[in-house]
């Protein structure tokens, strides 16, 4: 939602029609290839689903500051 309302913010006024269809396309998460991946929020929830599926655990992790300063 955040990243929604930035966007509207920083688009000029007056968008027409066809520009919104377009952006609302885009902002569909659903349409996104990364959507499609079954995430889980804690490691036990995906250890247990990778032991029952015998797939890996793919484990992305950042403890960096999120605006990038450190």
């Amino acid at each position: 939602m955040r990243i929604l309302t930035l966007l509207l913010l920083c688009l000029p006024v007056g968008l027409s029609d066809e520009e919104f269809s377009v952006v609302k396309k885009e902002l569909q998460i659903k349409s996104k290839p990364w959507a499609t991946i079954p995430w889980r929020a804690t490691v036990t929830e995906a250890r247990d689903a990778a032991a029952r599926e015998k797939k890996p655990i793919f484990m992305m992790v950042d403890t960096g500051n999120p605006i990038g300063f450190a």
